[in-house]
This record gives structure tokens, sequence and C-alpha cells, in this order.
């Protein structure tokens, strides 16, 4: 779910993945642990909220096991956090051969994530090229570039997440009309989804179908 607020449809679909185990004759003991690894999946821009959906969907793992709480498994929602660099931390983010112009905008693209949330789009080669890039570079002591390489890391992980194909995708995305986004989000929406710019909700359908397998 790319707008699953406090996950209501990821804990209706924790059941119904629930049965689908039963069915298939995997344990009791097994099957919460095995939905919430390789089943369920929500990005949300509402910290809280998204806190919320990941405690809910821990409350059914526990309620059908009642160990749970002993040996958890952690929820696969990602809250999606604004990160942006300043010139001196792209500085040493960016690689010495590669398109400069496009790294910081790879850096910097979730600066606006509170707002533009799953409809942002990371290139995929460049997230891996720049995942492999960050995880060879050092903080040499200095706790400023250690803040900013953590942030790196954030960055990557949300790109990664944003970046899966999944065998369903299923939401109930926003509404908003053109006439009552803001200035940026105007602006991103003419440039990212000129088909569907009108409605944020048809933005959201065009991402969800690019998301699915």
């Amino acid at each position: 779910d790319p707008a699953c607020g406090s996950g209501h449809m990821l804990t209706y679909a924790f059941d119904l993945l629930y049965a689908i185990y039963e069915e298939e004759g995997y344990t009791p003991s097994q099957i919460p642990g095995l939905i919430l690894t390789n089943n369920l999946y929500g990005t949300e821009i509402d910290p809280r909220a998204g806190a919320l959906a990941a405690f809910a969907l821990t409350m059914k793992a526990a309620a059908k096991r009642k160990l749970f709480l002993k040996d958890t498994v952690d929820p696969n929602v990602c809250v999606l956090e604004p990160i942006s660099f300043s010139a001196d931390e792209l500085s040493y983010l960016v690689t010495e051969d590669g398109d400069r112009q496009a790294e910081e905008a790879f850096w910097n693209q979730f600066a606006e994530a509170d707002t533009f949330g799953s409809l942002i789009q990371p290139d995929p080669a460049l997230t891996a090229r720049l995942k492999d890039h960050l995880a060879a570079l050092g903080d040499e002591g200095d706790l400023f570039r250690a803040d900013a390489l953590g942030l790196a890391q954030r960055v990557v992980r949300q790109a990664e997440y944003l970046l899966g194909r999944y065998a369903a995708v299923v939401a109930n995305p926003p509404y908003m009309g053109a006439a009552s986004m803001g200035a940026k989000l105007v602006e991103f929406a003419t440039r990212g989804y000129p088909q569907s710019k009108n409605d944020l909700f048809a933005m959201f359908i065009e991402r969800n179908l690019e998301l699915a397998a």
C-alpha cells in the first residue's frame, strides 16, 4: 500500500494471507513472521500514521502467535522522511566520474518527501550505483560527515522501497484536484505525471501501475 495511513488495508490483508498460508499447510507459529517478512509492504508520509500501521501489524501477529513479541519481526512499513543535503555534503556524496547533476538530484530527491510521497520515482541504475559508492565511503572521524552518511543511507533505503515491484498494489490514494495543489506539487506533477496531473488520485493510479509486477 503506497499510501498506507494507519494500516487498515494492510491489517485486512494480513487476515487474508493468514488464511492462504493455513490452506497451504503452514503451521500457526510460522505464519505471522512469514507474512510480515515476505508479503506486506506499506509506505506513508505521516510518521504517526506509519507508526500506527507498524503497531497494528505487530498486534495482528501477536494475536495469532502468543510468543511473537519475544521474537518479533519488524513490519515493512517505510515512512518517507524529507532529506536534503548542503552543497558541502553533496561534494563527498557524488562520484568523481558520474553525472554530477543527476547524482545531486538523486541525493535530494526526498527533500519534499512529506508532500510527494510514493509518487517519487527513483532511478534504478543510479540507486544501485550510488548504494555501492556509499558503502565505500567513511566518515574519517568527522561527526557531521557521519550524520550526512547516515542520512544518505536512509535515502537509498527509501529509494529501494519505491523501486519494488509488487504482486499486488492496493491503496485508497489521496484525492486532490490541481486547483488545490501548492506550487511545488503542481510543478512536480507537471514534470513527472503529465497525463494524470489534474488530480492526485490519478497520479497515484499511474504510479501504482508502475509498482505492480
